[in-house]
């Protein structure tokens, strides 16, 4: 397989004979004012421009995958771009509803029991995006779904890929992997706030847990450097790496960067 890291969540995967578009978001440097009530009042977002045009990006796509709707997983730019018959995999009936109202027509929802696209087939994993008692009030001030799914990717021939989504380190991850056995996995990691809300997404702590509880999997570090409300970046994150020995481990690409699994 091969994992392109784009910008932010949004991933590039070959795999199986396919390639799968993940969470688009096509929006230009500091296209987005600030995100309310973060520790980043100041700043506009998307941090940097994407690494290459959304044509590239485009190219040879076979499917998109939306893990969940918000702004920076499938914003209004990648609304525009998307061809409105291109083949689009989410997490539930009130997703596939909002994208049926911007016109597009070949929507189907992920299932925990699977589903086949060409080779691959496709199992939707459960996150946390957040703690509840302290994160989900933010999305509800936000007017903002909590719920967001994660993917498993499995083909003959290929090595198991996950794809965790928006989440902390919780049951749901530690049953994927159980599940699945995956031999690589991509998590969020830029480690979102909101003032008292806590982690949003995976951090440092998370991706620890995470190795501790699967020394022999592959952590690929997604979502970071792009969105506001961030409070990790690659720089500290390589950082703490390097001071624990698990630079081969964990792999920290840079947006544009290919990955071979």
């Amino acid at each position: 397989m091969n994992i392109q890291q784009i910008r932010s969540a949004t991933v590039k995967i070959t795999y199986g004979g396919s390639v799968f578009l993940i969470d688009p978001m096509f929006a230009q440097k500091d296209a987005y004012p600030p995100i309310p009530m973060s520790f980043s009042p100041d700043r506009r977002w998307p941090m940097v421009d994407l690494p290459v045009s959304e044509k590239e990006i485009l190219q040879d796509v076979d499917a998109v995958i939306m893990t969940h709707y918000h702004i920076d997983h499938f914003d209004e730019f990648a609304v525009n771009s998307l061809s409105k018959d291109m083949k689009i995999f989410v997490q539930d009936e009130e997703d596939k509803k909002t994208l049926e109202k911007f016109g597009f027509l070949n929507l189907e929802i992920l299932r925990e029991e699977g589903v086949s696209f060409g080779d691959v087939k496709l199992y939707k994993t459960n996150c946390i995006h957040g703690e509840r008692e302290k994160a989900f009030p933010y999305f509800e001030k936000m007017g903002i779904r909590h719920e967001a799914m994660g993917v498993v990717f499995k083909c003959d021939g290929e090595k198991t890929l996950y794809l965790a989504g928006d989440t902390i380190w919780c049951g749901f991850v530690e049953e994927a992997i159980d599940k699945f056995s995956p031999d690589a996995v991509i998590v969020n990691a830029a480690d979102a706030q909101l003032e008292t809300s806590g982690s949003i997404i995976m951090g440092i702590k998370d991706i620890q847990a995470l190795h501790n509880y699967a020394p022999s999997l592959k952590i690929i570090a997604s979502h970071m450097d792009t969105v506001g409300h961030a409070t990790l970046d690659r720089v500290g994150l390589r950082k703490y790496l390097k001071e624990h020995n698990l630079e081969d481990t964990v792999l920290v690409p840079e947006d544009g960067e290919n990955i071979m699994i």
